[in-house]
Formats: C-alpha cells, structure tokens, sequence
C-alpha cells in the first residue's frame, strides 16, 4: 500500500536507482551481434531482478523482459509512493498508448498484443477488458466520456482515428487537471503539464496550419492544462508565421515558446519546437531529483527507467535491422539476385549510443 513518509519512499527509489542499467552496460549490449548474446548481458547486469524465464531466454524475447521489467517498476512506485494519483499522472501516456492499440485491433479484428506496453496507471486487464465488451465503468469519468463520445460515433460509421486518438489525449489532460486542482498541486508536477499543454497545443496550430486545416479541426486537437487560452491558438490560424511567437506568448513558459516558434520560422524544423519541450520537461525533473519533501526523486526515476526501457527496444529494432541487411547481402552476393541491398547499403544504419538524464 502507498507509504505517507516521503523519506522512506525516496530511500527505497534511491536503492532501486543503483541496480537501473549504466552506460557501459548499455553500449556493450548494444555491440553484441546477436539478440540471445545482447539478452545474455542484459541479464548479467541483474535486469528483471530474476524474474526472467528460461523460455524467454531461449526464445530470445527482449521485448517481454522490458514488459515484465517495467511492470515491476510501476507496481513497486505504486507501493511506495506517497500520493499514487499525482505519480499516476505520469503514467497515463502508456495507458493511452495501450487504449489506441486496443481500439485499433478492436476496429481491425485483430490482435495488438504485440503492440502493448505495460507499466500504466491502469492494469492493463482492466484496459483490454473495457474496450472488448464497451464497459467503460471501471474507468474515470472522463475516460468514460470520452470513450462513450468514440463508441457513439463507431456506432455512426463515422470511423476517424486521427479523431479517436486526439480525443484520448484530450482525456488524458482533462484528467490530469482535474487531479492537479483536486490535490491543489501547485509545484512542479503543474509546471511539467501547463508546459506539456502549452508546447504540445503550438505543434498542432503549427501542422494545422501545415496541412491547411481550419479551426474546427484544429480545436478537437486542443488539450487543457496548459496556462495559454485555446482562443490564443484558434485565433492564430491565419497569423503570419513569423508574428506567431508573440501572439502566443503567455504563462511562465511563453517566452521559450516564442523562441521556439521564431527558430522553427527560420528554420523550417518542427521538430526542433517538440525538442525544446523535451529538454524543458527534462529541466524540471532535474530541478526536483534531490527533493526530499515532494515526488521529484520518485518521478525522475520512473521516466529514467521508461527512457532506459526505451533504448532497449531501439537495440532490439537495429538488431533486426542487421540481420535483415546481412541476409539480403547474402542474397545478393551468393544467388546473384537484386533485393534492394544497394539502397539499404547507402543509409546509415549505425548503432546509436543511448543516454537517459535523471
């Protein structure tokens, strides 16, 4: 059960934070030439705390062994934590990547289970089992709502995914404000989410504007939370790009928003702005890494443990990359046959060196 000291729970996180992977340990199993080898490290460096099956390791399934690794993680923060509803905030972006998925697969009669990622806020049963049978009670009222909106217009034909999935973005920062005003949150957990909004409401007035949309399409793409109002973003739909940055620059956050809207004018870079976000959401964790009186320490270690989950899966992803590259070169070289080795021999498929900051 959720712990009230957070002395006791920092301490807990602290221990745990010594047994997360190190660069050296990830650079090496990143090198080994083959998944069995690269689990083979993994496992000397004690990931999965035992809990790895002989059959996983024979199978060679690192994708299952992250699964299990950051399911463990989310039920032990869980425990420990001393406020399970601000720490499940920073959970929710997994439970919507799951809700998409199983929608999806739903809609296509198919499965996703492939496709699903565990460590949420909500069990991932509980998940499955609400969008197969449409009972959405189990869930938070404004995830109901927003699933009763989507099953409404599934029963209309008017099937829009791109629509499915900004109204469950939607809920997830609904949600969030809801909880932020409940607990009268007013520290950094606020700080990450006003940013998040506020960041992630000017990529979307920056592709609407890309894509020609007109406002309708664009207000379903708003989220709340942020500290700059809709009407701002609405109303610059037919703003000269380069007059963007002033016109959205409000809140504590509005300056490094219209700086990052003058480079992306310069630049022509929209990533560059979703960049700028990113490293900003990273300041503030960081700020709050040493806390002793608020969730920064036990925040900051499960986006380490998300960010170190990920950089697994990017080794697995090139490690299937290889091999499909050294089969078609054998193709090529022994069977005389033209498989498109030429065009992949030219990209630049190098293995990447993985860092993550808390």
């Amino acid at each position: 059960m959720p712990q009230e000291s957070y002395e006791y729970a920092i301490g807990r996180v602290s221990v745990m934070s010594t047994k997360m992977l190190k660069q050296n340990q990830l650079r090496r199993i990143s090198e080994a030439p083959t998944i069995k080898e690269a689990i083979a490290l993994l496992i000397e460096t004690g990931y999965g705390e035992g809990n790895i099956t002989e059959e996983e390791i024979a199978h060679g399934e690192l994708d299952l062994m992250i699964r299990e690794q950051m399911n463990l993680t989310r039920k032990r923060i869980l425990e420990l934590t001393p406020d399970v509803e601000l720490t499940g905030l920073f959970l929710l972006h997994v439970d919507n990547h799951n809700m998409k998925t199983l929608l999806k697969a739903r809609l296509l009669k198919t499965s996703g289970e492939q496709y699903l990622r565990d460590g949420g806020f909500f069990p991932l049963d509980m998940l499955k089992t609400c969008i197969t049978t449409r009972k959405y009670d189990s869930l938070p009222k404004v995830y109901r709502n927003a699933f009763n909106k989507i099953e409404m217009d599934i029963s209309r034909k008017n099937i829009d995914p791109m629509r499915f999935s900004a109204t469950l973005d939607c809920a997830l920062f609904e949600y969030a404000k809801e909880v932020l005003d409940e607990k009268e949150e007013q520290g950094f957990i606020r700080e990450y989410f006003n940013l998040r909004a506020d960041f992630q409401n000017a990529l979307s007035l920056v592709r609407a504007r890309l894509l020609h949309w007109g406002p309708d399409k664009l207000r379903v793409l708003l989220l709340d939370c942020g500290e700059i109002d809709k009407k701002y973003y609405l109303e610059s739909m037919d703003t000269p790009f380069e007059q963007l940055g002033a016109r959205l620059n409000h809140g504590s956050h509005g300056i490094a928003l219209a700086a990052a809207l003058n480079d992306y004018v310069q630049r022509k870079d929209i990533a560059a702005i979703a960049d700028v976000m990113r490293r900003m959401l990273m300041e503030i964790l960081r700020k709050v890494r040493w806390d002793t009186d608020n969730l920064g320490p036990i925040i900051g270690y499960l986006k380490a443990r998300d960010a170190e989950a990920q950089a697994l899966r990017v080794i697995l992803v090139l490690s299937k990359v290889a091999l499909r590259l050294l089969c078609r070169n054998y193709l090529f070289k022994n069977l005389g046959r033209e498989v498109g080795y030429e065009r992949e021999k030219n990209s630049s498929h190098r293995r990447s060196q993985f860092r993550y900051d808390f």
